[in-house]
């Protein structure tokens, strides 16, 4: 972290400790709250716009060997605030964060509280947002909003209105909760249209691990000096653009605006960046799990026939699987796989019993320990990648925290409708550049899928 980090993790604690202290007393915040929380968010504002030119080197330092202050929600208890200085400016201390893949913990500065109000751009709620969007209005709010998201996200160019913070914080949680790869994957926020996140070179164990070895040494013994492989995974901004439409009369009569067109959004970022995490062919897109070069392909079994999946094929795929990737991985399966996943029977002993290899639990499937997630966005059965085993922290999700939103009246004039496109800025890839060569044996990856039977 540069000086300039630490001086705006400094100031964002102290910005929220002021209203902490107020809380902790029961009272509003003060003219004089207010006057010092304004000079503390200027400051953070001029320090932002310091462009510093090491900082993609130290981040990628500091990504690859941890800080305890990065992309961290700060959350403080009582007694947890000292003042400082003689103009009554608060500080907070021991602060106790935790890590996330939400809004909150990815955007959210780290001395802002979990519960801190997040900024509407001087709406009352979506509803007023989409109703101003939709009128075609002029409205300084709109304008306002642009201009910050100029100014912090460094965009401009995705067209449409910038998405107030508090509402693109629901549209992004509200989206994490329906898909299967963001919420497991490893998350970084995107506050520029390029982000450098760190990842190992580190394709063989035969000659040492990640570019390093071990030694046994005498005493006053010398040891071999070695590098590590370092390499850089750059994720770009790419543009998830979702299409919508919604009645004018409802919009007109006010019925269930909100509820009609942020669902239909929410759902389409979801299914979108679900389906380019798991298919994305990396050209203007992300790089998704079926197209990584260390992805690991098992074939099928001797004269295996069409659409069926064998017990053989499972077990094969998980001894393909690296063993510190076993801890949190999980099957990924289309749904037209159910038939052949839930018939499929282990032989046990010599008399030729049956048990299913898939078993329930509290309405969850599980297959070898490892929880199976039913889902459209596989190819389907008997496709290359209709089953995929994977542990998805060794995934890597850039995000942009703005969304755009825009209208139009021009598709469905016909019908009396209006069409909207939201627009949200997002890139993926996995962390590992090709399988793993062991020691010993056959190759390993993070992610393994059975080949088209």
């Amino acid at each position: 972290m540069n000086a300039n980090q630490k001086k705006m993790d400094e100031l964002f604690k102290q910005y929220e400790a002021i209203r902490l202290l107020a809380e902790s007393e029961g009272r509003d915040l003060t003219a004089k709250d207010r006057e010092n929380r304004t000079k503390i968010k200027a400051e953070i504002d001029r320090l932002c716009a310091i462009d510093d030119g090491d900082a993609e080197e130290k981040e990628l330092r500091t990504r690859l060997y941890g800080d305890p202050n990065e992309n961290r929600s700060l959350t403080l208890e009582t007694g947890d605030i000292r003042q400082v200085g003689p103009n009554g400016i608060y500080e907070a201390r021991n602060d106790k964060v935790i890590r996330g893949r939400d809004y909150r913990s990815l955007f959210g500065n780290p001395g802002i509280g979990k519960d801190a109000p997040l900024d509407r751009g001087g709406f009352k709620n979506f509803n007023e947002f989409l109703a101003i969007v939709h009128s075609g209005r002029s409205d300084n709010r709109l304008r306002i909003m642009d201009t910050r998201a100029m100014t912090i996200g460094g965009g401009g160019d995705s067209g449409g209105f910038s998405v107030p913070e508090e509402f693109s914080a629901w549209l992004l949680d509200s989206s994490l909760e329906g898909e299967i790869v963001r919420p497991r994957a490893t998350v970084w926020p995107m506050i520029s249209l390029t982000k450098k996140c760190p990842g190992w070179d580190a394709s063989t164990h035969n000659a040492g691990l990640f570019g390093l070895t071990g030694t046994w040494m005498a005493e006053s013994g010398s040891a071999t000096e070695v590098f590590a492989k370092m390499r850089q995974i750059t994720l770009n901004a790419n543009k998830l653009a979702c299409y919508t439409s919604a009645s004018n009369e409802l919009v007109a009569d006010g019925i269930s605006f909100e509820q009609q067109l942020s669902d239909a959004i929410v759902k389409t970022i979801g299914w979108y960046l679900d389906y380019g995490f798991i298919q994305g062919l990396g050209a203007g897109w992300p790089l998704g799990i079926l197209n990584s070069p260390s992805l690991i392909t098992v074939a099928k079994e001797t004269g295996q026939i069409a659409n069926t999946i064998l017990y053989h094929n499972i077990v094969k795929m998980y001894a393909r699987l690296a063993p510190q990737c076993m801890k949190n991985a999980v099957w990924i399966a289309n749904q037209t796989t159910i038939p052949a996943m839930l018939t499929m029977t282990i032989t046990v002993g010599t008399g030729g019993a049956f048990i299913p290899a898939v078993v329930q639990s509290n309405g969850k499937f599980y297959l070898l320990g490892k929880e199976v997630l039913f889902t459209e966005k596989c190819p389907a059965l008997s496709s290359k990648g209709d089953i995929i085993l994977a542990d998805l922290s060794e995934y890597t999700i850039g995000l942009r925290k703005d969304v755009s939103l825009d209208k139009s009246n021009a598709p469905g004039w016909l019908k009396d409708e209006s069409s909207y496109r939201a627009i949200v800025r997002a890139d993926g890839q996995a962390k590992w550049n090709a399988p793993i060569s062991p020691k010993t044996g056959d190759t390993l990856s993070w992610a393994v899928t059975l080949a088209a039977r």
